[in-house]
């Protein structure tokens, strides 16, 4: 056929049960929307238990105008959120079982020092619940735990397990897998999912049509214009964020994570060490918000000088030195907490990473991979459904920044 002639592709199975609840016990064709580190770790391990997995992304993987581009993410567990730390323990298993399928290293375990005022009483009672070790530091002693960090009076928490995700090299892990279990990588636009179908479809600009037997809609920032088509009302944020690469931060390659929090009005700072790069550090605040059809990535150079002033200041026996700079997206949800649900018989839709989804996404690609099969969720999964956002108006007052999102989507 000519290129953009309207096609119908049907992927659905000739034989076996029609019930939802029974397609984890047979072959499941399944489209995966996005490539990001969701929606490739989900294609992942779908292709990896067996079923016939076509991935649609729209400009590679790992393209620059990905949210998942970039060589690190902070991981960690510290939260002020108990779900979100159940969740981190359970990310953390997943990741090393990941590394074990894939002989490959794919996080560093580095620690975190968390300097704040008004979230620190409440980051320490959530880290006593779920019974993690941690230090109370005092604020003339964060020099010890981090070395050459300037007190500021403010005392803070260390806790060691924290450290990076090394973000390329896991998309790349992933997308070998995808690959070596028979996976179909398609470039493609979505314009529109159909949940409400027996068999749900997935439409491309151009016509074409892919139907199966499940579909898994993981595509960051681009998820806003298919919600639509979906029969889902949530309201999302899109934004862009900037971080940068420093040298002379000594000794960088072993230094731990670092969220410092907000201080008279000026944004928390947050950062971690890439091996072989820098020390990688962004202000805790959005560039600005990320409209459609907006592809410019070109860094702020007034951005950048505010953070080194920043840096600077909580460095001043070092000379940071600017490596690169990089400019990338993240989505907001509401409540700053996930969205994670079925729609329809056979939809799954993970959206809203509020700037942090990456350290989860080998537990949220197992997750998306047993709902896409018909599994039910379980009581933490449940709660990130959509459920929780009836009641939320489109206009939410909440900041573009959650309290203690210490990883940023770039970070």
């Amino acid at each position: 056929m000519r290129a953009g002639d309207p096609r119908h592709v049907t992927d659905m199975l000739v034989s076996g049960t029609e019930h939802p609840d029974e397609r984890g016990s047979r072959d499941v064709r399944c489209t995966v929307v996005g490539a990001g580190a969701w929606g490739l770790s989900a294609a992942a391990e779908l292709s990896a238990r067996g079923h016939r997995v076509t991935l649609v992304e729209r400009h590679g993987i790992g393209n620059a105008l990905s949210s998942s581009r970039g060589p690190t993410r902070l991981w960690r567990l510290a939260d002020p959120d108990p779900l979100k730390i159940r969740l981190s323990l359970r990310a953390r298993d997943a990741m090393r079982r990941l590394e074990r399928l894939t002989a490959a290293t794919l996080h560093l375990r580095r620690g975190l020092l968390w300097r704040d005022t008004e979230s620190l009483v409440h980051l320490a009672a959530a880290l006593r619940a779920a019974r993690l070790p941690f230090t109370e530091v005092e604020g003339a002693d964060v020099g010890r735990f981090f070395p050459g960090l300037a007190g500021d009076g403010r005392d803070a928490v260390f806790q060691a397990d924290a450290g990076v995700v090394l973000a390329e090299t896991f998309l790349a892990a992933q997308a070998e897998r995808f690959r070596a279990n028979g996976g179909r990588l398609l470039q493609g636009e979505v314009v529109a999912v159909d949940a409400a179908a027996r068999h749900p479809g997935v439409r491309l600009a151009g016509g074409t049509t892919l139907t199966g037997d499940a579909v898994v809609v993981a595509a960051g920032p681009g998820t806003p214009p298919l919600l639509p088509s979906l029969g889902v009302t949530v309201p999302l944020r899109p934004y862009l964020e900037q971080v940068v690469h420093y040298a002379g931060i000594e000794p960088s390659a072993q230094a731990p994570g670092l969220f410092d929090g907000p201080v008279g009005g000026a944004p928390g700072v947050y950062g971690m060490p890439t091996p072989g790069v820098g020390y990688k550090a962004g202000l805790d605040t959005p560039l600005r918000p990320l409209g459609a059809g907006d592809d410019d990535r070109t860094p702020d150079p007034g951005r950048t000088a505010e953070l080194t002033r920043r840096v600077t200041a909580m460095f001043p026996h070092a000379t940071p030195r600017v490596v690169d700079e990089q400019v990338c997206s993240w989505t907001d949800s509401p409540d700053g907490r996930f969205v994670v649900d079925t729609v329809g018989s056979a939809t799954v839709l993970a959206c809203g990473d509020s700037g942090e989804g990456f350290k989860y996404a080998a537990l949220v690609g197992d997750v998306l991979a047993d709902l896409a099969e018909g599994r039910p969720p379980d009581d933490d999964v449940s709660a990130l459904s959509l459920a929780r956002l009836r009641a939320v108006p489109d206009d939410f007052g909440r900041a573009p920044t959650a309290l203690g999102r210490a990883s940023g989507q770039s970070a």
